[in-house]
């Protein structure tokens, strides 16, 4: 606390003002982080649903499609948002929290609605059928704990570059889990063939 107030250049009281403790601070940063993430997701599936109502997609390809943009878009904003996807992994892995209950209470409707984005898309692939029946919240939350997990492992790229790096083993990750959860592999390829073209056009998260 005293550290931001000296960069800020102002007194650690007014500091405690804003923030009656150093969890509320970093719940706020949190909850920041989470909001920009929400937005590019929101941003992506606005422009994804644009191209895939004029290609006139059945429903199997079209919600199949929005499962593969979402592990997708996770993983390009490894590289867009590095520092809010950090902290949105540390949110979901740690088992004890050092947040103040008032903080996680600013955070969590936050992090809820991300990852409520995940459970609609996997929600509709359940409805179409491409989908086996199963748990949407508890598919979110092992999809979004994995694909963070693994893209901490792009850190050892240095090491072994052949391996590690470009957010590769967290796309396979993503594509496997869909793949364990009922998309044939056939509606898979096209699916991502979709995406990818999609990307052709433009960053996946920004």
């Amino acid at each position: 606390m005293s550290r931001l107030a000296a960069e800020i250049d102002i007194a650690v009281s007014a500091v405690y003002r804003y923030f009656p403790s150093k969890g509320m601070l970093i719940a706020e940063i949190q909850r920041e982080a989470l909001v920009r993430l929400t937005q590019s997701l929101q941003v992506l599936s606005t422009r994804a649903d644009e191209v895939f109502a004029q290609r006139r997609l059945d429903p199997s390809t079209a919600t199949s499609a929005r499962l593969v943009l979402f592990g997708r878009w996770f993983c390009d904003a490894s590289v867009s948002f590095p520092e809010e996807i950090r902290l949105l992994h540390q949110i979901m892995s740690h088992r004890k929290t050092v947040l103040d209950p008032e903080g996680g209470e600013r955070m969590i409707p936050v992090a809820m609605e991300l990852l409520l984005s995940a459970v609609s898309a996997l929600d509709d692939g359940v409805a179409s059928g491409a989908l086996e029946p199963g748990s949407s919240i508890d598919r979110a939350a092992i999809w979004a704990a994995a694909l963070g997990g693994v893209l901490e492992t792009d850190d050892l790229s240095r090491y072994l570059p052949d391996v590690f790096g470009d957010a590769r083993l967290a796309r396979q990750t993503s594509l496997d889990l869909l793949r364990a959860w009922g998309i044939s592999a056939d509606l898979l390829k096209r699916s991502t063939e979709l995406i990818d073209s999609l990307e052709a056009d433009g960053s996946l998260a920004s």
